[in-house]
C-alpha cells in the first residue's frame, strides 16, 4: 500500500505537469456547460431523462452529459497512458522494481483526483448560472448531491473498466473499441435502465420541491454495486497480466493456483451476489400485464369482526423505510384463517393474539393480476382455536415495485419516504383487510414537524408531539393514499363549490403567475354545464371537500380518488408551463385530472373493458374544453392528429393484429406490449371513436345531450355496483359499434 501511495504521487505529479491534462479538464468543463443549451438538452433527453423539471434541466442534464463525455475523454486518456509503458518498451524495467497491478491502481487513483478537481471547478463555475436559471427552486443540497452521485462513481467505474480491458488485451485499439461497445450497450434493452447505467446516468423523474430520496437511494446503491463489479472485473483481468515469460492465459492459470490471488475476487463476488439478492427496490414477483378486469377475491364469508382497530405508522426518512403496528380487538372469529394483503416491499414481522405468537404464511395470488402487477403479497394468519382478543400485527420494510412494474419501465414506486415529503400508495398504508370487518381504522401517522399529512380527502388532526421530534396525526381511515409535506392551501371558489388547491410552498409564485386557480374554475364550470353537476360521494363515502394536491415529480402522473385530484409536480414545473411547443400544456393536464372527478371518482363509473374506459371519456372531454378555449386548429393539431397517428401505429402493430402470437413471447416482453396496446386503445382509439360518434350525431350539442344522459345515470350505476359500458353509450346515442369503427 505504501508503494502504491508513492506511485500515485508520482503519477499525479506527472498529470499535473502535463498540458494535456488541463486541456482535457477544460473540455470536460465546457461540455458540462453545453448541457445548459436548449438544443443539447433536447438531444440529451433521449439518453438521460425527458422532463420539464427545473432540476433535470439545470442539474441532471448538464452533469449527466458531462459524465458521459468525461468518461469517454478520461477513459481514452487513461488507456493511452496505460499503453505508453508498453509503447516505450519500459514494461520489463518497471516490473523489476514494482508490481504492474500497483502501477495500474496508482494510475486510477491519480486520474480520480484529477476528475474530482474537474467536478469541483465546474460546480463553482456553473453555480451562479444554475442558481439564476432555477430561481426560487434552486437548492444547494440538490445542486451538489446529484453531480457527485453520478460523476465521481461514473469516472471510477470507467477507470477500473478501462484498465481491466487493457490488462485483458494489452492492445490500445481493441481496448478503445471494447470501451465504446460497452458504453453504447447502455442505451439498448435490456440494459437501458438505472441498474446498468454507469457512464450514461439514466434517472427516474426528479422533484424540484419535495426532494427525491428514493431516486438518490437507488442511484447510490446501484453506483456502489456497479463500482464493486468494475473492481471485480479489474481484479480478474489483473490475473491475466503477462508474467513468467508466459502469455495471458498461461499467466492466468499460474496465478489462480495460488489462493492468495483469489481471496479478493471471491470476496467481491460474494458482496455483489448479496447486494443483488438483498436489493430493496424490486421484488421478485411474477410478471403479468396490468388488467383491471382481473381482480381476485376469495369466495368466502367474513373471517372475523373487530370492535376497534388502531394503526400506528412511523418512518425512517433517511433510509426510506417504514414500520407499523395494527392493534385489533377481535370481538368474533368465524374462521381460523385471517387474510390480508401487504404492499410490495413490506413484510409481516410478527402476529400475536393476547401476547401469544401466531403462525402465518404468505404468497402471491396468481389469479389476481392487479396485485401481482404491483407485487402485493397475501398473508394468512392462523388462529386455529378461533380465539377472540387483541390481535397485534407488526410489519416493516422499504416500499418497492414488483417485477411487472419494473419490466414496464418503473423502478421508483409511488410510495416515497423522505425528509421533505412522504407519499404512500394505498397498498402501503398498512394491511388491507378483506374479511376482517369492523368500524373505521384509527390511523396514527408520525411525520416530521413541518409536515401536514392528508389521507385522500380526509384532513388529519394533530394529536401530539413525539420525543423524537416528529408529530403524531390521527384520522379515521377506510382506504386511500397518504401524502405528507409542507403545503400552501388556496381556497378556489366557482359557482357551486369550494375547491382546495394544495401545493408546495416553493411553487407559490408559479401558481400565481400562471393563474392556475382560474384554470381550475374553468374546468368545473365547463363540466357542470356540459356534463352534469358534481356529486360529493365516492364509493358510498361522503367527501367533505374537493381537493387538488400537488405530489412529487417522481409520481409522474395523476389520479382522482375520493374527491382528491393528485397531480405530479411535473405538471407545474416552469419548463412545462413555458413550453409553447408542447401543445398539451399545464392547464390542459390540470383539466384532464380534474375531469376524472366527473368520469370516474365522484361521477360516472365506467366498466373498463380495455377500450371503453373513464380515460377515453376524460381525454375526449379535455379535447372539447381545449377546442373551446384555444380554437379548433389547436385542438386538431395536438389532439385529433395525435389520436390518428397513434391509431395508425396501433393498426400496424403485428401483435395487436395477431394477439395469438403474444403467448409465444417471454413474459416481460408480452407484458410490455399488452400494456402499450391497452394505453393506445384507451387514450387514442376510444377518443377518436367518440369524435366519430359526435359527427354521426350531428355535432357537439347532440353529443352533449348523450353524455349528459349517460352521466345522469351515475347514482343508478353506483346502486347496482356496476359501471357503464360502451353498449350503454351506444343505446343512448342510437348508434352501433360498426358506426364507430376507425379505418
Amino acid at each position: 500500500m505504501i508503494q502504491t501511495i508513492k506511485l500515485t504521487k508520482v503519477e499525479l505529479r506527472r498529470l499535473l505537469m502535463s498540458r494535456k491534462t488541463y486541456i482535457l479538464m477544460a473540455i470536460n468543463i465546457l461540455i458540462i456547460g453545453m448541457g445548459y443549451i436548449e438544443y443539447t438538452r433536447e438531444i440529451c433527453s433521449y439518453l438521460f431523462l425527458d422532463s420539464g423539471a427545473s432540476t433535470v434541466d439545470n442539474v441532471i442534464v448538464p452533469y449527466a452529459f458531462g459524465t458521459l463525455a468525461g468518461s469517454l475523454i478520461w477513459g481514452i486518456s487513461l488507456l493511452i497512458d496505460s499503453d505508453r509503458i508498453k509503447k516505450n518498451r519500459v514494461k520489463d524495467i518497471m516490473s523489476a522494481f514494482t508490481d504492474e497491478k500497483k502501477v495500474s491502481l496508482a494510475r486510477i487513483l491519480s486520474y480520480s483526483v484529477i476528475v474530482g478537481l474537474t467536478l469541483a471547478i465546474s460546480l463553482i463555475i456553473y453555480m451562479p448560472l444554475c442558481s439564476k436559471r432555477m430561481d426560487y427552486l434552486f437548492d444547494y443540497e440538490t445542486y451538489f448531491v446529484y453531480p457527485v452521485l453520478f460523476y465521481i462513481p461514473g469516472m471510477l467505474i470507467t477507470f477500473f473498466l478501462c484498465e481491466a480491458l487493457y490488462k485483458l488485451s494489452e492492445n490500445l485499439s481493441v481496448s478503445i473499441i471494447m470501451f465504446f461497445v460497452l458504453t453504447a450497450a447502455q442505451i439498448t434493452p435490456p440494459f437501458s435502465n438505472e441498474f446498468f447505467a454507469w457512464n450514461i446516468p439514466i434517472f427516474s423523474n426528479i422533484s424540484d420541491a419535495f426532494g427525491s430520496p428514493a431516486v438518490i437511494r437507488l442511484e447510490f446503491y446501484t453506483r456502489i454495486l456497479l463500482l464493486i463489479t468494475s473492481l471485480l472485473l479489474w481484479e480478474i483481468c489483473c490475473l491475466f497480466i503477462r508474467k513468467y515469460e508466459k502469455g495471458a492465459v498461461q499467466s492466468f492459470l499460474i496465478r489462480i493456483k495460488r489462493p492468495v490471488f483469489l481471496i479478493i475476487p471471491i470476496s467481491l463476488l460474494a458482496i455483489i451476489v448479496v447486494m443483488i439478492i438483498k436489493q430493496p427496490f424490486v421484488r421478485n414477483s411474477p410478471i403479468v400485464s396490468l388488467d383491471d378486469s382481473d381482480f381476485y377475491m376469495l369466495d368466502k364469508d367474513e373471517e372475523a369482526y373487530y370492535a376497534r382497530c388502531k394503526r400506528n405508522l412511523s418512518f425512517n426518512t433517511f433510509l426510506g423505510t417504514m414500520k407499523g403496528e395494527d392493534e385489533i380487538l377481535l370481538s368474533k372469529v368465524e374462521d381460523e384463517d385471517l387474510t390480508f394483503d401487504l404492499g410490495c416491499g413490506l413484510e409481516l414481522k410478527s402476529a400475536t393474539l393476547d401476547g401469544k405468537p401466531l403462525d402465518f404464511t404468505s404468497c402471491y395470488v396468481e389469479q389476481d393480476n392487479i396485485n401481482l402487477y404491483f407485487g402485493i403479497k397475501r398473508y394468512v394468519v392462523k388462529n386455529p382455536e378461533k380465539k377472540t382478543g387483541t390481535l397485534k400485527l407488526t410489519y416493516a420494510g422499504y416500499p418497492a415495485v414488483g417485477r411487472s412494474e419494473f419490466s414496464s419501465g418503473t423502478s421508483i414506486p409511488f410510495t416515497r419516504i423522505g425528509r421533505k415529503s412522504i407519499e404512500l400508495n394505498w397498498d402501503h398504508v398498512g394491511p388491507r383487510y378483506y374479511y376482517i370487518v369492523g368500524p373505521c381504522i384509527s390511523l396514527y401517522v408520525n411525520v416530521p414537524r413541518d409536515h401536514t399529512p392528508l389521507i385522500e380527502a380526509e384532513e388529519m388532526k394533530r394529536e401530539k408531539e413525539n420525543d423524537d421530534g416528529t408529530v403524531c396525526w390521527k384520522a379515521d381511515y377506510v382506504t386511500g393514499n397518504l401524502v405528507s409535506g409542507s403545503y400552501n392551501s388556496d381556497k378556489v371558489s366557482y359557482s357551486k363549490e369550494d375547491v382546495y388547491f394544495k401545493y408546495s410552498s416553493k411553487y407559490a409564485d408559479t401558481v400565481k403567475s400562471n393563474d392556475l386557480d382560474a384554470a381550475i374554475c374553468d374546468v368545473f364550470e365547463y363540466c357542470d354545464k356540459h356534463i352534469g353537476e358534481i356529486e360529493k360521494y365516492s364509493d358510498g363515502i361522503e367527501v367533505p371537500d374537493i381537493k387538488i394536491i400537488q405530489t412529487s415529480a417522481e409520481n409522474g402522473s395523476g389520479y382522482a380518488r375520493y374527491g382528491v385530484v393528485a397531480m405530479s409536480e411535473d405538471f407545474m414545473s416552469p419548463g412545462t408551463l413555458k413550453d409553447s411547443k408542447a401543445g398539451t400544456n399545464m392547464n390542459e393536464t390540470f383539466m384532464h385530472e380534474i375531469i376524472h372527478l366527473y368520469w370516474g371518482d365522484l361521477g360516472l363509473i365506467c366498466d373498463d373493458d380495455g377500450l371503453w374506459s373513464a380515460e377515453g371519456l376524460t381525454v375526449f372531454t379535455t379535447y372539447r374544453i381545449v377546442k373551446e378555449k384555444y380554437g379548433e386548429l389547436y385542438a386538431k393539431k395536438y389532439y385529433v392528429d395525435k389520436w390518428e397517428q397513434d391509431v395508425k401505429y396501433l393498426n400496424n402493430n403485428f401483435y395487436y393484429r395477431h394477439p395469438e402470437y403474444l403467448d409465444k413471447l417471454p413474459d416481460s416482453y408480452r407484458a410490455g406490449i399488452e400494456t402499450s396496446v391497452s394505453s393506445l386503445k384507451k387514450y387514442s382509439l376510444m377518443p377518436l371513436m367518440l369524435l366519430k360518434a359526435e359527427e354521426k350525431l350531428g355535432g357537439e350539442k347532440e353529443m352533449d345531450k348523450v353524455l349528459q344522459e349517460l352521466y345522469s345515470k351515475n347514482i343508478e350505476y353506483q346502486e347496482l355496483g356496476t359501471g357503464c359500458t360502451m353498449q350503454d353509450f351506444l343505446d343512448i346515442a342510437g348508434l352501433t359499434e360498426e358506426d364507430l369503427e376507425i379505418e
